[in-house]
């Protein structure tokens, strides 16, 4: 994780640092639009930045996420998933990122 980051609030820090080797391993990369939002990081997937989550903390009890999730247009089917959920835990959360950018379970 780049040191240059602004501080994220905690819950935002936590989910980063979990998910450090993904970021490391180029499985997915943080969206500068959201540098500087310290309620909020997006995340996306290296070469297709329409396959994305905006992750975000504001509105959501303490301990919990909310995420949105972008596909790409190109004929895409509708997701089987709401695009758009809140009040998750870490571990859901996580589920919901590996699901969305197919990532491995270590990830």
């Amino acid at each position: 994780m780049t040191s240059s980051m602004p501080p994220k609030y905690r819950a935002l820090s936590h989910l980063l640092s979990t998910l450090e080797h993904a970021l490391e391993d180029g499985l997915i990369e943080l969206d500068e639009r959201w540098r500087d939002n310290e309620e909020a990081v997006g995340l996306l997937l290296p070469g297709d930045a329409a396959l994305a989550a905006f992750v975000f903390t504001y509105g959501q009890p303490p301990g919990r996420y909310g995420v949105e999730l972008s596909f790409p247009d190109a004929g895409s089917p509708p997701p089987a998933e709401p695009l758009v959920r809140e009040e998750l835990s870490l571990a859901r959360l996580l589920g919901v990122l590996r699901t969305h950018f197919g990532l491995p379970e270590a990830a």
